[in-house]
């Protein structure tokens, strides 16, 4: 016998011994330690055949002893696995001290009725599958007993059903609050009755199926919507109808709840590659990359044809993480694969292809193509609000171009785009200070923006530099030098703000003379 073992099987057997003698002598309450040890004793032993007659001589302990302390959750969880019945925790709640001190026995407890009407948060109970295909259904009534805060400390069976519908009650009601009872004026104990009621929402399946197929396939996705519900609505775990459901609005363009679908369909069939592969596409169109490339992972894991398809070469772009150079080799790759299946492809797919094309000549870089295809996707699809980070990247990277080739006018121009498209970012902001102080001599406009960026990201030592510049340009040496140490203070090694200090230190400079 293992060693744990053995301390178990002594252990119990001194709880035993114990409660042998309780008529004899005054005893101490029981420890939940002492409880947990002797539910695991190995069953059968010499004193119990059956883990029941071990449990009913553990019931009648607790009744007799009491127990020390409190049953909170992490207790209760504790002798549930330890293979506590729910006949033995109800004996423990009620052979044990209350949350507040107080025991379960006290009689100052407020009738409330029926709960159902005091309910703040009320858990409904699921159909357990054996209930529906046996066709059970009725009510099961529990009585509860609740703390000061309207918690359920206590659940007893009234009325009950088979196939594990009360358990699923059980379990229900002690997950729901319920408005707390008041005595004088002050919150009290309270107890009521809660009655779950299980209807069997009898449909033909295959039948309401075919027609909200039928529906999908004409694009009449308003019907077919509801349809889909009546299935769900019978069956919470039929794959099937949350594809369907969720293929409607993905084409509806209402992509969150296109997400909730299609996550409940893979979850309900982990086998459904499609599932998975729309997913995907789902996420892809709420801007949500990284939980897109997980599934279309997932999705080739499942059935590798779908690898294959010049579709996914056009959609899964990020297989992993690329260097610019991997990024820029893999563009045309991108490019081709969207070309081949953009004339063909489904209406609803057509602005996400364009979007991923739109990467590949982002990539290459081709700023030109790459807005190009951007504009198209939000043209065509106005709620694809993710492509306009893409738009704001191609912006910010054809204006800092035009800026090197010195046309500081179309550079001010796709950089002021990117900040309309993405106002909330540091970079382009910095950009366009950037453009305004060293391209077109306005130190008051770099200042401005260059303080935004910082207001925006606080962690940017250029912006110090750039503003810190654009200060001594105007003569503000003082604003200068503490915007160069700033700089400094986030970034150590940053040597254009070290220069720059260092050039402003010197004596010439401090006493006001003029630059050599």
């Amino acid at each position: 016998m293992p060693f744990s073992r053995k301390i178990a099987v002594l252990i119990a057997a001194c709880l035993v011994v114990c409660c042998a003698h309780a008529a004899a002598s005054a005893q101490k309450r029981l420890t939940y330690s002492e409880l947990n040890v002797a539910l695991v004793i190995k069953i059968p032993n010499k004193t119990f055949k059956t883990q029941a007659q071990l449990i009913s001589w553990i019931s009648i302990q607790v009744q007799n002893r009491k127990v020390d302390k409190p049953l909170t959750k992490d207790r209760e969880d504790d002798l549930r696995q330890a293979g506590a019945t729910e006949e033995l925790i109800e004996i423990i709640r009620a052979n044990s001290p209350g949350i507040g001190g107080t025991t379960t026995s006290n009689p100052k407890v407020v009738d409330l009725g029926n709960l159902a009407e005091k309910a703040v948060n009320l858990v409904k109970p699921d159909y357990t599958p054996e209930a529906r295909k046996a066709g059970t259904f009725g009510e099961v009534k529990l009585a509860l007993e609740l703390d000061e805060v309207g918690r359920v400390t206590s659940v007893a069976r009234l009325v009950v059903l088979p196939d594990g519908l009360t358990e699923r009650a059980i379990e229900a009601a002690r997950q729901s609050t319920f408005q707390p009872a008041r005595l004088d004026g002050k919150p009290a104990r309270g107890k009521g009755i809660l009655t779950y009621n299980f209807k069997l929402n009898t449909i033909n399946v295959a039948a309401v199926m075919a027609a909200a197929d039928e529906l999908r396939n004409r694009s009449d996705y308003d019907r077919a919507i509801p349809e889909y519900t009546r299935i769900v609505n019978a069956d919470s775990k039929n794959s099937k109808a949350f594809f369907g459901r969720g293929m409607c609005y993905l084409m509806k363009g209402d992509y969150d709840t296109a997400v909730v679908d299609l996550d409940a369909a893979g979850l309900s069939d982990p086998s459904d590659s499609d599932a998975l592969y729309y997913l995907a596409i789902a996420q892809d169109y709420k801007g949500d990359s990284l939980a897109a490339a997980n599934n279309y992972a997932k999705a080739i894991s499942l059935n590798p044809e779908l690898g294959k398809r010049d579709m996914t070469e056009c959609l899964y772009i990020d297989k992993f993480q690329m260097s610019p150079e991997q990024a820029k080799a893999a563009a045309n790759d991108i490019i081709s694969a969207c070309n081949k299946v953009l004339r063909s492809s489904p209406e609803f797919l057509q602005s996400l292809i364009y979007a991923k094309r739109g990467i590949g000549f982002r990539l290459k870089p081709d700023y030109d193509k790459a807005i190009a295809d951007f504009e198209t996707a939000r043209r065509q699809n106005p709620k694809f609000m993710a492509v306009q980070g893409q738009l704001h990247a191609a912006y910010n990277g054809r204006g800092l171009i035009y800026f090197d080739k010195k046309d500081y006018k179309a550079a001010l121009g796709d950089v002021s785009a990117a900040i309309d498209l993405k106002p909330q970012s540091p970079t382009p902001y910095i950009n366009r200070c950037v453009i305004y102080l060293y391209g077109l001599k306005q130190a008051d406009l770099a200042i401005d923006d260059c303080t935004t960026a910082i207001r925006l990201s606080t962690k940017s030592s250029m912006a110090y530099v750039h503003r810190g510049y654009a200060y001594e340009y105007k003569g503000n040496l003082a604003a200068a030098i503490a915007d160069y140490k700033k700089a400094l203070d986030i970034e150590p090694r940053n040597q254009a703000a070290q220069t720059n200090l260092n050039r402003l230190q010197q004596p010439s400079i401090r006493n006001g003379k003029p630059k050599s």
